[in-house]
């Protein structure tokens, strides 16, 4: 009689774990269901294309940076007929629109599209306004800070040897990507007696700088992402119900030679 109960209740839990899987199957088809996100180039009434080389005869010193830059290389496809014609948005004109007008009106600063994160920057970092949609972020969106607050769009940050507009990982990048952090977050600088050797690394090591789900942009949750690199410290066993900061309050370094939490 028990085996038969117990046969019963194997045969129901079965069918309920198989329609729940039916169930999960069919809902991630419509949550994940997406449409194709076309970039179409700016546009300007009247304006066509004139090409980046034409823009260096009044912008010789924005474009001897920009020519190292990722974006010098940025081409975006128009319509088939306009390809063939050889009319296509690339390098200055792929954020600033066709420059022909601008031309013609001897640098007439209504005639040309003057780059914002909506206009320009999102058109293709799509990722990137993804995570300022985040609970945590910093306040592009609302319009208190802009990208160039952090990057230049023209690429004087970026060295022959290559880059991120910026955001390059390892020496001697990290100390000058550091300094777009430090411009607004001076208190933290150092330096420090004391310094926590992850500000060796740069600040991203720790911060996402566009947005996160944790709070104060951490890449995880605070105790997450100091045991990315505490692997092997074993004292969070007997404090496991606090959270690492709950001690270590001088994160970023200290010059506190009294506390053996210096930082």
């Amino acid at each position: 009689m028990f085996k038969k109960d117990r046969s019963a209740i194997i045969v129901r839990l079965a069918r309920i774990l198989l329609c729940l899987t039916l169930g999960v199957f069919v809902t991630s088809c419509s949550v994940f269901a997406f449409e194709k996100v076309t970039m179409v180039p700016l546009a300007i009434p009247g304006a066509e294309y004139v090409g980046s080389d034409t823009c260096i005869a009044c912008h010789e010193n924005e474009y001897k940076y920009f020519q190292l830059s990722e974006h010098a290389s940025v081409t975006i496809a128009l319509s088939e007929e306009e390809q063939e014609e050889g009319d296509q948005a690339e390098g200055c004109e792929t954020c600033h629109g066709p420059g022909s007008l601008h031309v013609e009106a001897r640098g007439y600063t209504n005639n040309i599209i003057r780059a914002d994160a909506e206009t320009a920057c999102f058109t293709c970092h799509l990722d990137i306004k993804a995570k300022f949609m985040l609970q945590h972020h910093h306040p592009v969106l609302e319009g208190k800070m802009f990208c160039n607050d952090c990057h230049d769009m023209h690429g004087s940050d970026v060295r022959a040897t290559g880059g991120a507009m910026l955001l390059s990982t390892g020496s001697p990048m990290v100390l000058r990507q550091d300094e777009k952090c430090f411009k607004c977050h001076s208190d933290l600088r150092g330096p420090y007696v004391f310094e926590h050797e992850a500000m060796r690394e740069g600040c991203v090591i720790c911060h996402n700088p566009h947005g996160s789900i944790s709070d104060k942009l951490l890449v995880a949750g605070q105790t997450i992402t100091c045991i990315r690199c505490h692997i092997e410290d074993r004292h969070g066993q007997v404090h496991h119900h606090y959270a690492c900061i709950d001690c270590h309050t001088k994160v970023h370094g200290s010059n506190n030679a009294r506390s053996s939490l210096r930082y």
